[in-house]
């Protein structure tokens, strides 16, 4: 089992696109929707504030602390761009922006702390009449602070990004699908797929994850995918693992109807998060998986307002989100 140790509670302003950030000594949280602020883990002082114009998809910190880059969500808005901004952490002043055509979504560091990179993806005429997305990665180098070339990966359209050993690993689907006709109904089929690629954007490998995919998250290291798989024929969700460089896939979690995961990975890839209402009771469950061995290291009952989570498990931290309060405990 786990055992969850009130380390701080404090009320915050909070709404279900707000996203949370532990600085990598766990001492410091990042926290907004739009503007964002800083606040420190122990006391929940506010640190610094961010201006910060869009609605947020994701908050990182850099391996050092130093940096924290902010990427903005698809708000179903047909006019809204993408744009990646670069934080000073301490300051809270603006080192480096970017924009794009459509929403960024995900962005990634490297392990070393040099380079960040974003999804940078753009619109392309098919023909006349119709447009599609392909996808692309943008980078900073950020001693430098000067933008790198665009990477094209015009097949995939990127949901999340990390990167690997011998490049960047990504989850995402078809920019172009399949047309079918299903019962007079002509309609276009999209495959998710998790895909690798060097630096220049040469392929090395890809594996189809079919075309039912929803919640997912790539470890930093871009080892492992968690993601929400739907299986259509029997009508079943689950959580699954899938392992980037082999593509074997592990049934971790059942879903049940209206559940959806909060999917976090830990130490790398050498834990996995997830947290996730019990459909019969009046509560949300986390629970740790071990990955190396998918063993359940453990389980622990949680208040069922949280709907958002971020933990640093170096430190022993996590944080919860939910209920018009922000809650950060010691795990054990």
């Amino acid at each position: 089992m786990i055992k969850l140790d009130l380390i701080h509670s404090f009320p915050i302003e909070e709404y279900l696109l707000t996203r949370l950030a532990l600085s990598p000594d766990a001492t410091e949280i990042a926290v907004g929707h739009k503007h964002f602020r800083t606040y420190d883990a122990e006391t929940g002082t506010a640190r610094a504030e961010f201006a910060y114009p869009e609605f947020l998809a994701q908050l990182r910190y850099s391996p050092d602390g130093r940096f924290i880059a902010a990427a903005n969500v698809a708000d179903n808005h047909p006019l809204t761009r993408g744009r990646l901004d670069l934080f000073d952490a301490a300051s809270g002043a603006l080192r480096f922006s970017a924009d794009a055509q459509l929403p960024v979504e995900t962005a990634a560091f490297d392990e070393t702390g040099d380079y960040l990179y974003w999804n940078h993806a753009q619109t392309v005429h098919v023909d006349e009449q119709n447009t599609t997305v392909e996808g692309g990665i943008g980078g900073v180098n950020l001693k430098t602070l000067q933008a790198l070339e665009r990477v094209a990966l015009p097949q995939l359209q990127i949901r999340n990004l990390a990167i690997a050993a011998d490049g960047f690993a990504c989850f995402g689907r078809d920019a172009r699908g399949e047309a079918q006709t299903v019962e007079d109904a002509n309609l276009i089929f999209r495959h998710f797929r998790l895909h690798t690629a060097r630096r220049t954007g040469e392929k090395v490998r890809e594996f189809d994850l079919g075309i039912g995919a929803g919640v997912s998250a790539i470890s930093p290291d871009g080892r492992l995918l968690a993601v929400e798989m739907v299986d259509f024929r029997n009508n079943e969700r689950h959580v699954s693992l899938i392992d980037v460089e082999t593509g074997v896939e592990a049934n971790l979690l059942p879903l049940e109807a209206n559940t959806l995961p909060v999917l976090e990975f830990g130490l790398g890839s050498e834990y996995l998060l997830c947290m996730k209402e019990d459909a019969e009771a009046n509560y949300n469950i986390l629970r740790i998986w071990r990955t190396e061995d998918l063993k359940l290291v453990g389980e622990a009952q949680i208040d069922l307002s949280y709907h958002s989570m971020t933990s640093c498990l170096a430190h022993s931290t996590v944080a919860f989100l939910g209920g018009g309060k922000l809650d950060l405990f010691g795990l054990e």
